[in-house]
């Protein structure tokens, strides 16, 4: 008997084929980038180089009339110098008129050298400044011309790559869409009318929408279950381990593995599968620091709702359109389910920052007592994270985890 093809199988094709072309248009958004960046760096570099230039001129301008006025005014010196050696001592006059003007230039040309030697030194430090600004244009140049070659090489290798990547995907895809509208079809299609959900617009998602979401058919899990086998190498290693375990007579021990690994990972992927139409964005074991200073992970935050949300009744059971979620997922039996009551409440504060929160568990709650669950609900609801068991039951989870790693088994043979 042939195997049956899950919608999610054909999903993965898909989604590989617009992950290449993300990939290859944003490593070509970073190579443009570089080089925009790589001419930006040349242009300014070139601007530094043309205002180093332009200072050096006026400084070597600035240089030679200092170094006139200091010739200037030593000629003016020496002409008064002469003067009053050429005055008799009968002419004190003229003795007096020489001597004036000697001590008159006598500062300034003491300050005139001064200049001139400052602004040498200055026209010394604007042609060291020139020198390294050619330097930089040469670098700026040289790094742009180095870009504009690998990046470009890469970017031609990356484009066949991917094309030819994404056309060899988009043929596979074609035939096992094919096979699979002929082999699985009931099976297919309820899957993907389950994963195409979209809420009306506008309209708020109720609680008995959450449940239907939720409360999902043995298809529908093979098909999350064979998604993530397809696309996440540790859980698939996981799975083809728990698969060898069973080969060798292992079954009571990998059993337990699956139940206690699989069915929480599997509860939580059906959470997220369940409000990713509801939502923008979702962020998944997100680290939130308690006032006491530990702190805790949250399963999910949804951010970004689509549509306004109504968890139940009362307080604290609805958020509006554009609001935020935080969510707790517990699978388990309900002595289970219980135990974990003073943890939840632990976690329920790692919610505070969102609009709405809860904990979303397994049905196995009803099996609480009434007096149990009673003070299981009210306290999470005093905590702010409401329960609401919606999901599966944790043996029904079991079971279809443990069939389809039985169902794997064929492939570590």
């Amino acid at each position: 008997m042939a195997s049956p093809v899950y919608v999610y199988e054909v999903q993965a094709i898909k989604d590989a084929m617009h992950g290449l072309g993300q990939l290859k248009e944003e490593t070509f958004r970073i190579c443009r980038e570089g080089i925009v960046e790589a001419e930006t760096l040349l242009e300014e570099t070139g601007r530094e180089e043309q205002v180093s230039k332009a200072m050096l001129e006026a400084a070597r301008i600035a240089e030679q009339a200092m170094h006139a006025r200091v010739i200037a005014l030593e000629m003016e010196m020496a002409a008064a110098v002469a003067q009053l050696a050429a005055a008799t001592p009968g002419n004190p006059a003229v003795m007096a008129v020489a001597g004036m003007k000697i001590a008159e230039l006598t500062p300034q040309i003491a300050q005139a050298r001064e200049d001139y030697t400052q602004a040498v030194r200055h026209r010394e430090a604007l042609e060291r400044r020139y020198e390294l600004a050619l330097k930089c244009v040469n670098i700026a140049q040289e790094r742009l011309e180095m870009l504009r070659m690998r990046f470009g090489a890469g970017m031609k290798r990356l484009e066949g790559i991917a094309d030819r990547g994404i056309s060899r995907l988009n043929l596979a895809y074609s035939d096992l869409t094919r096979y699979a509208s002929r082999a699985a079809a009931e099976a297919t299609g309820e899957a993907e009318e389950w994963q195409n959900y979209r809420p009306e617009e506008k309209k708020p998602v109720r609680p008995e929408d959450i449940h239907d979401r939720l409360n999902v058919s043995n298809a529908v899990v093979d098909s999350i279950l064979e998604y993530l086998y397809a696309t996440d190498m540790g859980f698939r290693a996981n799975v083809d381990h728990y698969a060898g375990e069973i080969l060798v007579g292992a079954l009571a021990g990998a059993e337990l593995k699956i139940k206690k690994n699989m069915v929480g990972r599997l509860c939580e992927e059906i959470v997220i599968r369940t409000f990713k139409p509801l939502s923008t964005r979702i962020v998944t074991q997100g680290r939130e620091t308690l006032p006491d200073g530990s702190y805790t992970k949250v399963d999910l935050l949804v951010y970004g709702l689509t549509n306004p949300l109504i968890l139940g009744r009362g307080e604290g059971m609805g958020a509006r359109e554009g609001g935020s979620l935080g969510i707790e997922v517990k699978s388990g039996q309900g002595k289970y389910l219980y135990s974990q009551l003073e943890h939840m409440e632990k976690q329920a504060i790692g919610h505070n920052g969102c609009d709405m929160s809860c904990v979303i568990c397994t049905r196995d709650i009803n099996d609480i007592s009434p007096e149990r669950q009673k003070e299981l609900r009210d306290r999470l609801r005093a905590a702010g994270s409401p329960m609401i068991g919606m999901l599966p039951r944790k043996n029904e989870l079991d079971a279809a985890c443990i069939d389809f790693v039985k169902r794997k088994m064929r492939n570590v043979q």
